[in-house]
């Protein structure tokens, strides 16, 4: 296939670097003209890596509910839920800008191999400690801090790596694979996590959880390696030497195209108040549902199954004049579900607007994902998507903290109401103004 055409300014919200508007086929030969799940799936490198992935999230929502109930069990604070909450989040925010560097670097397939079995160690060793009875505020925080850096570099070499397995064509079932191989494992895990921890406690979870990333290792070493190069190496590209001016060259690329710049606009907002609502709803189902963990577990379950719900449909959409109206849309109405949440007391209606709300973000994030993959040069993948996704969450560690703080002095109904009334009235606002986003192809 000839080398990609360039995108007009006007598609791009006046960028100074013209856009591929597609990327070629992965084999060389022609780019489909619609999506398809059959055709992805069949597609045996991309197959394993999603395997993979579903095996090592099997037990993370498992052992996500074992560990925040664990914390609201001992300290009965939602403040220091929100804590704990905080340590995941942070290393994306303080780490995921260098490690893209280096996994433009690395070659990606060994790199994710290489962080399963690393945070399968940290997880085995969490439950040692448990055993021990050595379970501190203090030891929690940094084992998180640990497993946030581990997922952080999951999550950019994986974004990184699925265009080059797949083709452009594909990326929105890929990526809506990705979504629903999680949200199934949020489903079940959050729902058996919440009865398991109730009738067994938390050191089953946590030894299940280590197990799955060892499996999901062993598993990554049969993706098989493209003839004469590692299997996910970035593609060749001209060479910048030295860390500091790879970095730069990456934030030069966000710097350039007004698009992400309004990505980062609207998620600096968004994610300060979504990581505060996500850290209130162990305290949620147990303040304002009057429930236990396994109402906990079961609004966690919802979430995820409206989120298998909106990546299916969303993964047959094409999308590529269309990534900007879906984000603006879905957030919308996702913000008008977290009022709901804010209003009800009812644990029947609150599951209802947890599928909804699953839906939306779903319907919202994935077109967004798959447009990243599209638009920006294989070689630069790591580092833009890690910069990028630290400069939309660099609010982010702070949302838990602020939404703690507030949930203890006024109330977490509360805190679900501001963070509806936020969502809605910044992405509202955004759909009116951000004419880059709203109009973007690829």
């Amino acid at each position: 296939m000839p080398d990609p055409a360039s995108e007009s300014p006007a598609e791009d919200g006046g960028s100074p670097h013209p856009l591929p508007s597609e990327k070629p086929s992965v084999d060389g030969g022609a780019v489909p003209d619609r999506p398809s799940y059959r055709r992805t799936l069949r597609n045996r490198s991309f197959f394993l890596l999603w395997t993979s992935q579903l095996i090592s999230q099997s037990g993370d929502f498992i052992f996500e509910v074992a560990l925040l109930w664990l914390v609201l069990e001992v300290t009965g604070s939602a403040f220091a839920v929100a804590i704990v909450v905080t340590g995941t989040i942070l290393p994306a925010v303080v780490l995921g800008p260098f490690l893209g560097v280096y996994v433009d670097r690395w070659d990606r397939r060994r790199t994710l191999l290489a962080t399963n079995v690393v945070q399968g160690l940290v997880v085995a060793a969490l439950s040692g400690l448990v055993l021990a009875g050595d379970t501190g505020l203090s030891v929690l925080f940094a084992i998180v801090l640990m497993l946030g850096s581990g997922a952080t570099v999951v999550r950019v070499a994986t974004t990184a790596y699925v265009p080059s397995v797949v083709s452009t064509t594909d990326l929105p079932p890929a990526n809506s694979l990705l979504s629903v191989s999680s949200s199934m494992n949020a489903i079940l895990g959050l729902s058996l996590g919440g009865i398991f921890v109730a009738l067994f406690g938390v050191t089953v979870p946590i030894e299940y959880d280590a197990a799955t990333f060892f499996a999901a290792a062993v598993l990554l070493l049969f993706i098989p390696q493209s003839p004469g190069s590692p299997a996910g190496a970035p593609t060749p590209g001209p060479v910048v030497n030295g860390f500091r001016a790879e970095f730069a060259e990456g934030l030069s690329f966000i710097r350039s195209h007004r698009f992400m710049l309004e990505i980062i606009t609207i998620g600096v907002v968004v994610n300060f108040f979504g990581n505060g609502l996500a850290a209130m709803l162990a305290p949620y189902a147990a303040f304002v549902l009057h429930g236990g963990p396994a109402v906990y577990g079961f609004l966690g379950a919802c979430f995820a199954a409206g989120s298998v719900v909106g990546a299916g449909a969303i993964g047959q959409v094409d999308t590529r004049r269309s990534a900007g109206r879906y984000l603006f849309g879905g957030g919308v109405a996702s913000g008008v579900v977290v009022v709901g949440l804010g209003l009800v007391g009812s644990i029947p209606v609150a599951l209802a607007l947890m599928i909804a709300l699953g839906a939306g973000l779903a319907v919202t994030n994935i077109p967004i994902n798959v447009l990243l993959q599209a638009k920006v040069p294989a070689r630069l993948l790591g580092r833009v998507g890690a910069a990028l996704g630290a400069l939309v969450s660099a609010t982010g560690p702070a949302g838990p903290i602020f939404a703690g703080w507030l949930a203890q002095r006024w109330s977490v109904s509360g805190v679900f109401l501001l963070c509806g009334v936020v969502f809605v009235a910044v992405i509202g606002v955004g759909a009116l103004t951000m004419t880059a986003l709203r109009s973007i192809r690829y």
